[in-house]
This record gives C-alpha cells, sequence and structure tokens, in this order.
C-alpha cells in the first residue's frame, strides 16, 4: 500500500505512513493525536502525526545502541589569518593611495598605489606568517590601474576636445 499523502511504499496491514506518519485508511484518520509534553512547570499538548506510541519508538534510540555524534559545524567564510599576524601597512597604502586616485589626485596617487601595492605583494611573499594583506595590496593595485587609465583617456579627450578647438579657430581666420 502507498501512502496518499508522500506516495512512500507501506505493509498492507499498516495504520500510518511509517515515512510521514499520515493515515493510511479513513478510519484511521479521526482524531488527531496529542501527546502531552511537560516543560518545566508547564504541561503543553502538542499534536503529533500517527500513533503516540509508534513516533516515540521512532524518535527514541533503541536500548544498547550508540548514538553518533553530530556532524561538526561547517563555516564557509574565507580563512583568516592566525590571531596577532598584522597587516603590511604598505598595502594598507596602496589602498588607500588607490581609493585617493581615484577621487583627489587622479595621477599622482594612482602611481604611488601602484608601486606600494606591487611592493606590499612582494613582502608579503618573502614573510609568510609574518605580515598579511595580499588581499588589500591587490585592491590598491586594481584601483591604481583604473585610475591611471581613467586619466589617459580623460587626457585623450580633453586634447582630442583642444585639437579640433585649435583647427576650428584656424579654419575661421
Amino acid at each position: 500500500m502507498f501512502c496518499p499523502m508522500c506516495g512512500a511504499p507501506n505493509e498492507d496491514d499498516a495504520e500510518y505512513c511509517g515515512n510521514c506518519g499520515a493515515a493510511l485508511h479513513e478510519e484511521a484518520a479521526g482524531e488527531p493525536a496529542v501527546e502531552t509534553v511537560k516543560e518545566g512547570s508547564e504541561s503543553i499538548d502538542v499534536q503529533v502525526e500517527g500513533p503516540v506510541d509508534e513516533v516515540r519508538e521512532e524518535a527514541a534510540p533503541k536500548p544498547g545502541t550508540e548514538v553518533p555524534p553530530a556532524p561538526p559545524a561547517r563555516s564557509y567564510s574565507a580563512p583568516r589569518p592566525a590571531a596577532g599576524v598584522p597587516t603590511s601597512g604598505m598595502a594598507i597604502a596602496s589602498l588607500v593611495a588607490g581609493i585617493g586616485g581615484l577621487t583627489v589626485l587622479p595621477l599622482l596617487a594612482s602611481i604611488v598605489a601602484i608601486v606600494l601595492g606591487y611592493m606590499a605583494r612582494r613582502d608579503i611573499r618573502d614573510r609568510p606568517g609574518e605580515v598579511t594583506g595580499e588581499g588589500v595590496a591587490l585592491a590598491g593595485i586594481v584601483l591604481g590601474w583604473i585610475a591611471v587609465g581613467l586619466a589617459i583617456l580623460g587626457i585623450i579627450v580633453v586634447g582630442g576636445i583642444a585639437l579640433c578647438a585649435m583647427i576650428a579657430s584656424v579654419s575661421y581666420s
């Protein structure tokens, strides 16, 4: 016999589904089973699917069987460096200069960010475990190159506009 709720196979004489606890026969589907649970000084009626005795049997481990330990919690965060390992000062300076290259000093700060970023990455690789911050240094390098590219693009656009203006002024003279 198959359960009308979940489709799991059951024995022909079973009244409740062994998989989901749903009633397999219409006469067994009367009142839901209720179990009284005591929590502290309060008693709470809990509705359970299937007969209360079967639910208790399934929930309780068999005597003499060892309950396996819960699996260890998984951490999906990025690995963190050991406590007390400082971040490279050059890497932080590279990131700050990269941000400054996009906002305050477009070309000068960008070049500083690129140079400091490469120096910081070399320093971090030469001293593994002593300093960290390769990602910070890489962010400074990327920001520096983006700002250099934007500065070069700006120079080309402004130069093109100036050249067009000069040509237009010469042709009308």
